[in-house]
């Protein structure tokens, strides 16, 4: 048995430390004694408690159990008969002190607390029995007849102490130096040694197995059920506890008694069998609260230690509960000074734990070493002997002898109390699914000497909290067996306890019936009998029907002296009492509440119902679900009243009406409501003066076309708002924004270093992850602000460092930020959420009476439980969510996913989704707020301030029409628009305006010049570019193709396509078509030229078409109504969005710009000489710089030529009209096509007053055959393959020393690695004389 040995646990004390159950009542062997003191310690079981402790049995006479001289008497009916009754599932308060402390974390011991119970089940005859004679009988050995006996006790079963007593005891277990009686069997324990005094004359104690009861698990059959463990380490024991324990496992014995393992049995010629286990869940393992020694009272909150047991639905009959208590010290862990490191030993397996000790460490020579000198360890490594006395301090000579004080039968101590048995009920039939909680009385009569250890009265729990609909059991047992000469109130000897509502817990007298609120409503109903009578029970203890009162008595000890309660019984019964009044409610007993000398007041708080978290997740959805089936129906109902609304079209028509109305009364509807929108849209059309089709034969371009004019919901307009939220740049050094982060994170971290559960170092990094998110997330948001980069701009000076000139690398890199801060924050909680899952379950506490703190009350939590807990406002899960939002928004901005470069990111929609993703910004910042309220609102507010200005500047940016003048279509799927400069417009060279089409709104630079008389912009096209590829198809393609009524084909590049203006009338709605020239023969064509026509071909299912002048006049003729089964004339989706679109002709194309918007390119006015650098299409702002340049030159010479004898305007001139001296351009292309797109403006550029002015330097990076390479006369330069920067940078240099050079680039991010190391590289340092310097922009969208 020694390897069975090595896995038991062993409790080891060296100090006396008693357990002591208050609720229900511990009897400590006690039943009917007269004294404070037990009579016989060993009736039923092996206490080790102070014999003065326990509470006599309860008794249910009428009045009391006593005779005429006021002593107890056995004799009277319902002497020892006052039995507790609980109901199955009820909930019971188990209550109980201990004196040396135990605890997760206590410095002094470790400990464990068992709680136990064993029903009629395992012992047909279990009874508290009526005299204090030992159970089995007076004999050294038990016999059946003393067992039988109806006055003896009767908790084990006889066959299970003489098995106990056969069976050999565990020679594999640690004995110390204890001389152990061999006769005994299992009865002889280190802390028993003399075979629970078989051998030695003494008597045994009742039929408790010692080996059993000092050792846990056991690991052969007991009869107690496991109900709890509490151990102080929990995350090392609790696993095996609960593994070990015969509620999941079975347990072995030997047909042959003797034997105690299968080995001996098996060669003995015996039987190995199991005994199948309780098929009951594990008992519940957890850490106890923490409680100091040498002292037996309460331990948090002023309040004792204990335990809600729910009984089991199965447990039915007789019932006694125990609770044992072991303890020991830190002297047997391995490496203590008892116990230290053997040299070349590991601290692993067994010598790693301090439990571990089995006959190794036993004294050769047991019993012969008291008191003597301690001279070192005999052979084999004994830690501590009995009293040892030894020069402990190691000080020299027998002088300084020193005896500790060590008794090794106590090493391994248990101390243990049991319940008087109770009985378990059936619950009532109108009670079987009800919350039911016990509510009781403990103590004892006497004064707190003498009564102690025990308790005076108290109600238990003193301090309950309960849901409304909870069903109370007022229930309490008194003795009429107590000392006469204690203390008390009413007749000597005697518990007795009443319960009365009061007002207050500070004051003394009762509340008059008609405000009582706990056991009826007064308040509602003063006259219920039934309340009334309950009253009336809980206050005088059904005292009439027992004896006669006399309100004249006032003997203390008189039967009729009903004031006192002396008519009533010891034991009370109130039965269920179901809770209906929310609010706390203030009880007090009449009887024992004794100012200044006993307090027996309590509180019952009544609350609300208390769902549990999935019943709160459920009712969250079913409410959810509730309520938008309610909206549902409601919409269903205002769609079937009102078939003229949107909520009947045929789109959104509720689905439920298809099976809730007949068909013919459908039809009707549908009837009505097309005879309601074409009477709508006739007015409308009346009032436009235009020809309108319906709206459910809208189809191809027209149905998608929004009606601009019309009046949006609110909704339409925030989401419309969000699509032109901009996407800017923005940009702060990178350094210095990192040791802003760092130091934000460091003051997270320095804030939060006691934060932690149980001071974990990942609760601090975790919230130096969050401050840091903090800071970035108020201000991510900012580079997107278009409104404040214009107006920054603006107001900002050239240097590059300035952080409004790269506002999406700025965006780009915060979010950088934002995900290290993520990454941190989220890794950190999850090593916080594992310490917290793999602490030890801290003891709960149901009732919140102990206060327990943070840590305590997470300790052990499951990660299930973390996730959904309500009471940090889910804030794992708002964080999961989190996550996943902002992986999403990572995962779309990626540049493949943006630009849908491949199969699947094409297919989930390109752009589109990441601009959709991106607009979920706000729910994140919402979840931000839900997820730590406490600190974001302060980062967030002026933020919040700056996006609410940004949004009412770009309100007055509104989306204007444009006129489309030209499109060129240029290789390459380049595209070039020409429009009319609307109203209003004022932009500056290198500036971008939103073009918006179709509802959608994207960048583009400006290619043409302030100077100028229209404005334009150049698009690259590719049919990878879904909004951009189909604006082109629609503008080259379809568009022309309807115009003309041909086949929509691809032309070849390059082309240009002229566009004409038209306006509705009555609207501001302004669509441009292609203009048609009417070729001989009268075949029609698109014209490239200004045609005088302004023909233009019908629309479907038009007989005449008329015609849309550009001005307010009114059409020729009206329209021509559709004939009845004409397709077109159906009732479609809505009426205001899809009546603009078919009051278009299906060649109509609708543009709007917003801006313009303020850009880096801007900047070239600031400086005298520039290098700009563009890339493919990248080209388009520096076009519109280099055209301003040009004009601006040309008037500046013009001015300048006039007034050439005065030197002041010519000053002033120059000043008006900057013009930068040298401009190097650059521009990269792939192939010879590309120039092509700009050839024209460069080579203006090149001329005239510009020449000296502009370099322009081609670059062709592609494959070329050198026969098809023509040198384009606008070049200073033309090369083959990619630039080097190092050179050009050096020249550039070396021509214009002491000045400030601006680079600009519009391009591939990899050219801007380049030009910003050269720009760093050939730059002199700030204050040095004569110093050239190279500032570098960049511009991409």
């Amino acid at each position: 048995m020694a390897t069975m040995a090595a896995r038991i646990l062993l409790m080891l004390a060296l100090a006396r430390a008693d357990m002591y159950l208050n609720n229900p009542r511990g009897s400590n062997n006690k039943l009917r004694e007269q004294s404070n003191n037990v009579q016989n310690a060993n009736r039923l079981f092996d206490s080790q408690n102070n014999a003065a402790s326990g509470y006599q049995i309860g008794d249910d006479c009428k009045p009391a159990c006593k005779d005429g001289n006021n002593n107890y008497d056995v004799t009277k009916e319902g002497a020892t008969k006052g039995t507790m009754k609980f109901y199955q599932g009820s909930e019971l308060y188990i209550e109980w002190h201990h004196q040396h402390g135990c605890g997760v974390g206590h410095p002094n011991l470790k400990c464990q607390i068992i709680l136990q119970y064993m029903s009629e089940s395992e012992n047909a005859n279990l009874r508290d029995g009526t005299g204090q004679d030992t159970a089995g009988g007076d004999g050294n050995d038990p016999t059946a007849e003393g067992t039988a006996e109806p006055a003896r006790g009767y908790h084990e079963p006889l066959d299970f102490y003489q098995a106990c007593a056969q069976r050999e005891r565990n020679k594999g277990l640690y004995t110390a130096d204890r001389q152990m009686e061999e006769n005994g069997g299992a009865t002889s324990t280190r802390q028993n040694p003399n075979g629970n005094g078989r051998r030695r004359g003494n008597q045994r104690n009742g039929l408790e197995c010692p080996e059993e009861r000092d050792y846990y698990p056991y690991w052969h059959p007991s009869p107690w059920h496991d109900i709890a463990i509490l151990t102080n380490e929990p995350e090392v024991r609790c696993e095996y506890y609960k593994q070990e324990s015969q509620n999941v496992k079975a347990k072995g014995i030997c047909s042959e008694a003797a034997y105690n393992n299968p080995d001996a049995c098996g060669s003995n010629g015996g039987q190995w069998t199991e005994t199948k286990s309780w098929s009951e869940p594990p008992p519940d393992c957890i850490g106890g609260l923490q409680s100091r020694d040498n002292h037996n009272g309460n331990i948090r909150n002023g309040q004792p230690q204990y335990y809600l047991w729910k009984i089991p639905h199965h447990l039915e009959g007789r019932t006694v509960l125990r609770i044992r208590y072991n303890i020991t010290t830190g002297d047997f862990r391995y490496g203590s000074l008892a116990h230290p490191v053997e040299e070349g030993a590991e601290l692993t397996g067994e010598l790693a734990d301090s439990f571990f000790m089995d006959k190794r460490f036993n004294d050769p020579n047991p019993n012969t070493r008291r008191r003597s000198i301690f001279k070192g360890r005999p052979e084999v490594p004994v830690p501590l002997a009995q009293d040892p006395v030894a020069d402990w301090l190691n000080l020299g000579g027998e002088k300084w002898l020193l005896q500790l004080q060590v008794n090794t039968n106590q090493f391994g101590r248990t101390f243990e109390d049991r319940t008087h048995s109770f009985i378990v009920m059936e619950r009532p039939q109108n009670a079987q699914t009800q919350r039911i909680v016990n509510y009781n009385v403990r103590g004892r009569r006497g004064n707190i000497v003498q009564v102690y250890p025990s308790v005076e009265y108290d109600f238990v729990p003193a301090d309950l909290s309960v849901e409304v609909g909870t069903l109370l059991h007022f229930q309490w047992a008194g003795s009429d067996a107590n000392n006469n000469g204690n203390a008390g109130n009413g007749r000597a000897g005697t518990d007795r306890s009443n319960l009365v509502q009061m007002q207050s817990r500070d004051e003394t007298i009762p509340m008059p019936i008609e405000k009582h609120t706990l056991l009826f409503d007064a308040t509602v109903n003063p006259n219920d009998e039934a309340g009334r009578g309950l009253v009336e029970k809980f206050a005088y203890l059904d005292q009439d029907s027992i004896v006669t009162c006399d309100p004249e008595d006032n003997d203390q000890n008189s039967e009729t002296n009903c004031k006192q309660l002396n008519g009533a019984s010891a034991y009370f019964n109130g039965g269920l009492v179901e809770m209906k009044h929310v609010g706390e409610h203030y009880v007090v007993s009449t009887r024992n509440n004794d100012f200044s000398n006993r307090s027996q007041k309590a509180t019952i708080r009544v609350t609300g119902v208390i769902l549990e978290l999935y019943e709160n997740v459920l009712v969250a959805a079913g409410a959810t679900v509730g309520v938008l089936i309610l909206l549902y129906l409601l919409a269903a109902i205002w769609a079937y009243r009102y078939p003229g609304s949107w909520l009947f079209s045929s789109r959104y028509r509720p689905r439920i009406l298809r099976c809730c109305v007949k068909q013919e009364r459908m039809m009707e509807k549908i009837e009505q409501r097309r005879q309601i929108v074409a009477q709508r849209r006739k007015a409308w059309a009346k009032k436009s003066g235009a020809y309108t089709t319906d709206e459910e034969g809208a189809s191809g371009e027209a149905a998608d076309m929004a009606m601009p004019d019309e009046k949006l919901t609110w909704v339409q307009s925030f989401n419309r708002g969000c699509k032109r939220c901009g996407l800017g740049e923005n940009r702060l050094t990178t350094f210095l924004y990192g040791l802003l982060n760092l130091a934000v994170f460091l003051i997270g971290v320095l804030s939060n270093l006691s934060g932690g559960f149980q001071g974990s170092w990942a609760y601090p990094l975790a919230k130096g992850g969050g401050y840091s998110m903090d800071l970035n997330f108020a201000m991510l948001v900012l580079p997107t602000l278009k409104s404040l980069q214009t107006a920054t701009r603006r107001a900002s000076s050239s240097r590059e460092w300035i952080p409004v000139d790269d506002p999406i690398n700025f965006h780009i890199t915060i979010a950088g930020f934002t995900f290290l801060g993520a990454a941190i924050h989220i890794a950190a909680h999850v090593v916080h959420a594992l310490s917290i899952h793999n602490a030890p379950t801290i003891q709960r506490d149901p009732l919140d009476l102990m206060k327990l703190s943070k840590d305590e009350m997470t300790s052990g939590m499951s990660l299930w439980h973390q996730v959904f807990n309500l009471q940090n406002r889910c804030a794992v899960l708002s964080g999961l969510v989190l996550t996943f939002m902002m992986v999403a928004i990572l995962l779309t901005a990626m540049s493949c996913s943006r630009r849908g470069t491949n199969c699947l990111t094409r297919r989930l929609g390109g752009f589109n989704l990441f601009w959709r993703v991106h607009m979920s910004w706000k729910f994140i910042y919402l979840l931000l707020l839900l997820h730590a309220p406490a600190r974001l609102w302060i980062w967030f507010f002026f933020p919040a301030i700056f996006v609410m200005v940004d949004r009412l500047l770009l309100s007055n940016h509104q989306e204007m029409y444009l006129t489309l003048k030209q499109v060129k279509l240029l290789p390459r799927d380049v595209i070039g628009l020409s429009f009319e400069v609307p109203q209003g417009f004022v932009y500056q060279a290198g500036q971008y305006i939103l073009l918006g089409w179709k509802g959608e709104f994207h960048p583009f630079t400006l290619t043409s010049a302030p100077e100028e008389s229209c404005i334009s912009v150049h698009i690259r096209a590719p049919n990878s570019c879904d909004w951009c590829s189909a604006l082109r198809k629609r503008l080259t393609e379809t568009a022309p193709a309807q115009a003309v009524g041909d086949a929509p084909k691809a032309p070849k590049a390059p082309q240009v396509f002229e566009y004409k203006k038209h306006t509705l009338q009555n609207s501001q709605i302004v669509y441009n078509v292609p203009k048609v020239t009417v070729m001989p023969g009268g075949r029609a064509n698109v014209s490239s030229a200004v045609p005088t026509a302004t023909d233009k071909v019908a629309l479907p299912g038009q007989v005449a078409p008329p015609s849309l002048p550009t001005d307010s006049s009114a059409p020729s003729k009206p329209p021509p109504l559709r004939p009845e089964g004409d397709p077109m004339s159906k009732s479609g989706e809505s009426l205001m969005s899809s009546a603009a679109e078919q009051l278009l002709p299906p060649e109509a194309v609708v543009l709007q710009v917003t801006g313009p918007f303020g850009a880096p390119a801007q900047k070239v006015w600031g400086f005298d000489t520039l290098m700009v650098v563009g890339a493919g299409i990248g080209v388009t702002p520096f076009a519109s710089i280099l055209r301003s340049v040009q004009l601006r030159a040309k008037q500046r010479e013009t001015i300048l030529r006039r007034s050439r004898d005065d030197p002041s305007l010519e000053k002033m001139v120059k000043d008006l009209i900057q013009v930068p001296k040298k401009i190097y351009f650059y521009w990269i292309c792939r192939g010879q096509e590309e120039f092509d797109w700009f050839c024209d403006l460069l080579s203006a550029a090149a001329e005239g007053p510009a020449a000296s002015i502009v370099e322009i330097t081609l670059f062709l990076t592609g494959e070329h055959e050198l026969s098809t390479v023509k040198k384009l006369p606008c070049a200073t330069g033309q090369f083959f393959g990619r630039p080097n920067w190092g050179r050009i940078f050096k020249q550039n240099r070396d021509k214009h020393p002491g000045e400030h050079i601006g680079v600009f680039l519009c391009g591939s991010p990899i050219i801007g690695v380049e030009l910003s190391k050269q720009s760093q590289k050939n730059s002199d340092l700030l204050g040095a004389p004569n110093a050239t310097r190279f500032s570098f922009f960049k511009e991409h969208f």
